[in-house]
């Protein structure tokens, strides 16, 4: 489960964030000198200035910097954002998450966490799968017309996580996934809430229908009259005060059930 968190102690943590971005990464050093504060960091600007969003040394310390985004980082970010949304997969079970681009499967918490290629990934059209040409009824001959990583097994456990805006013919229970851009605010139940470039953020609970922060990795607040967050355990890239697309139409709140913090959407002047 999701490792539970005081509201003092989650703003401990944000805290602890701020102070060590400002001692170690040149980006927050510079803003701090020029503005005096950490104006909100935009997509944009995080991909041009990438290099200075890394602390200072971290490439002389491989131990306990392994580089951006491992695999089990992400996979952990994943697994608990499946836990916030009521979705924790069973052992034995294989969550297939849609992407871009294939990564290796990797074996954690008594799952196998593996890809498959969206619609949108780019693949080789002349792709010839051996497995296919030589083994035409092997139990994992995955049929399907273009491409085998574009597939889900069929006839296993298998649970399936894909964007609300993808097509999916999986043939496995689907979790879907938003994000604040995407999102109308009636967000649908047991989905997770993932920003292309910052990850799995939080969750939707199935008994409260809010827009959950997962509070272990992702602080919100408001600056500037505008939501932006802080990502707790991020190293490299250290992302203090992003500014996801959309977060402008959200405003941080508590979760009147559960007394978690979440993202509401703001109604509309009439």
């Amino acid at each position: 489960m999701t490792p539970a968190t005081t509201p003092a102690h989650h703003e401990r943590q944000y805290a602890r964030t701020v102070r060590r971005a400002l001692r170690t990464v040149p980006h927050y050093r510079e803003r701090q000198s020029a503005d005096g504060a950490l104006p909100p960091l935009t997509r944009d600007e995080a991909e041009a200035r990438r290099h200075l969003l890394m602390p200072l040394g971290a490439a002389l310390l491989p131990r306990r910097d392994p580089g951006p985004r491992p695999a089990g980082e992400h996979i952990a970010e994943l697994y608990e954002a499946l836990c916030l949304a009521g979705r924790r997969p069973r052992r034995g079970a294989e969550v297939y998450e849609t992407a871009r681009s294939l990564r290796d499967p990797v074996r954690a918490y008594g799952v196998t966490w593996r890809v498959v290629l969206s619609p949108a990934a780019e693949t080789d059209p002349y792709y010839r799968d051996p497995l296919r040409e030589h083994h035409p009824d092997h139990p994992d001959h995955l049929d399907h017309a273009d491409h085998p990583d574009r597939a889900v097994p069929s006839g296993r456990q298998a649970l399936v996580i894909a964007d609300t805006d993808t097509d999916t013919d999986a043939g496995a229970p689907t979790v879907p996934r938003l994000s604040l851009a995407g999102s109308d605010g009636a967000h649908p139940r047991g989905a997770l809430w993932h920003e292309p470039w910052l990850g799995h953020l939080g969750a939707v609970p199935p008994s409260c229908g809010e827009l959950h922060l997962n509070p272990a990795r992702v602080h919100a607040r408001l600056l500037d009259g505008v939501t932006v967050l802080t990502l707790l355990r991020h190293r490299r890239p250290t992302l203090v005060h992003v500014r996801p697309e959309g977060a402008e139409l959200f405003r941080p709140e508590s979760c009147p059930r559960h007394g978690r913090p979440i993202l509401r959407r703001e109604r509309s002047s009439p």
